[in-house]
């Protein structure tokens, strides 16, 4: 097989020439289509007898047209322009991959800055996000503390009490302490105010009451031991008044008995309206330390609840952002994964084409070698039957045949013009 012809192409500053494959292929076989409509025009027309010479002679010499001038001829000058194309084909491919192999390192080293920028800028993101979500904490945590004070102050002294109080009275609330829950906090702090002076003044009130029935208690005993010292006195005076009269002391005692009768009795009801008075106030105090500490008990549910609310926004929003840093890194894998798959099935495909490639060039020889041993034979066998085997393979094969000497063959045939004229 003839080495492909080299193709001539015009170059052009920063341009390619392009040619249109339909317009090219028609130019290519051009030539070829005119001779084959002229010949098939006059074909039509040809009429001959196979059986006489003259009909055999226009039979060959019209094959011969379609075959030599029109099916070779094509199929020749389709080798020929398809040899240069098939190579420009192998050397495009192999020059793109070439390009594209030396491309891919820059272009994975610009992807891996870019990659890694986009990375830095999501973590500083999420930096800053929970740098945001720790500084609203430390200031809700602040606002809780307060929100707290009261309950902590629950059974606390007055003094406790009045100290805790000038403390918060004294607790600094501004916008850089604050920021923008500054405003929140200062309806927080001038309510826990108001609920801690409440519980100071009632505190107080109960410190008072406490104070004023103690004070009555330690009057109480010491009408007692006053009584008892008057009552050891008039003892020790009935005593001297029995040496004296008997019957004067027993008057005196049964007058003093009388009296310590009508004063006990009295001390006895003082007593019981005292302990009355005691007991209506001990059950109003305990039901006003009950209501408060209902109040703080409601106020510290509260408290309980917005902690867990926004302990709740927190965690949700800890959720989120763990679940967008998941999805994130595995769409950046499944990018990975899709990257490295579309270059391994690129690889294959280039492969399966190089060797599909390597099949139908290797078919391609293989077509032409068969159709060259083809032709031969088919020329081979059209000389044979033009000009027929020569005598001496004649007179062997009749000798062959019927089992005679080639003396004896060459006698038989001798007896035949025909023979006598291919002699």
């Amino acid at each position: 097989m003839s080495e492909p012809k080299e193709i001539a192409v015009a170059e052009q500053p920063q341009q390619l020439i392009t040619i249109e494959p339909a317009k090219y292929v028609a130019l290519v076989f051009e030539s070829f289509r005119k001779k084959f409509d002229t010949y098939k025009a006059e074909a039509d027309k040809v009429t001959y007898d196979i059986a006489t010479t003259a009909g055999m002679k226009t039979a060959v010499e019209w094959r011969a047209k379609f075959r030599d001038e029109i099916r070779i001829a094509t199929e020749n000058a389709r080798k020929e322009r398809k040899a240069p194309i098939l190579e420009i084909g192998r050397l495009l491919d192999s020059k793109a991959k070439e390009i594209v192999e030396e491309a891919a390192p820059y272009e994975a080293r610009f992807d891996r800055d870019i990659k890694a920028e986009e990375k830095r800028k999501d973590d500083e993101k999420i930096a800053k996000a929970l740098a945001e979500s720790a500084r609203i904490s430390a200031i809700r945590s602040k606002i809780a503390e307060m929100q707290a004070i009261p309950s902590m102050l629950v059974g606390k002294s007055s003094e406790t009490i009045a100290a805790a109080m000038e403390s918060l009275e004294a607790a600094e609330i501004t916008l850089e302490t604050h920021a923008e829950f500054a405003g929140e906090s200062e309806m927080v702090k001038a309510a826990t105010v108001l609920k801690v002076s409440a519980m100071l003044e009632a505190q107080k009130d109960h410190e008072a009451e406490a104070a004023r029935i103690a004070a009555e208690r330690a009057q109480l005993e010491r009408e007692r031991a006053e009584a008892a010292e008057r009552e050891r006195i008039a003892a020790a005076a009935r005593a001297e008044q029995e040496r004296k009269d008997r019957e004067a002391r027993e008057a005196e005692e049964r007058r003093l008995r009388a009296e310590r009768e009508a004063h006990e009795a009295e001390l006895r009801r003082q007593r019981e309206a005292e302990g009355a008075r005691l007991a209506a106030e001990r059950e109003r105090a305990e039901a006003e330390m009950r209501a408060q500490r209902e109040e703080l008990a409601r106020q510290q549910a509260e408290i309980d609840r917005q902690r867990a609310e926004a302990e709740r926004v927190e965690r949700e929003r800890r959720e989120a952002i763990e679940a967008e840093e998941r999805r994130q890194r595995e769409e950046a894998e499944a990018a990975a994964r899709a990257e490295a798959e579309r270059i391994e099935a690129e690889r294959l495909a280039e492969e399966r084409a190089e060797a599909e490639r390597a099949r139908a060039e290797q078919q391609r020889a293989e077509n032409e070698r068969r159709a060259a041993e083809a032709e031969a034979e088919r020329r081979a066998q059209a000389q044979f039957e033009a000009n027929g085997p020569e005598p001496d393979e004649i007179i062997q094969t009749i000798a062959d045949r019927y089992d005679v000497s080639t003396k004896v063959a060459g006698h038989w045939l001798g007896r035949h013009v025909w023979m006598e004229i291919a002699a």
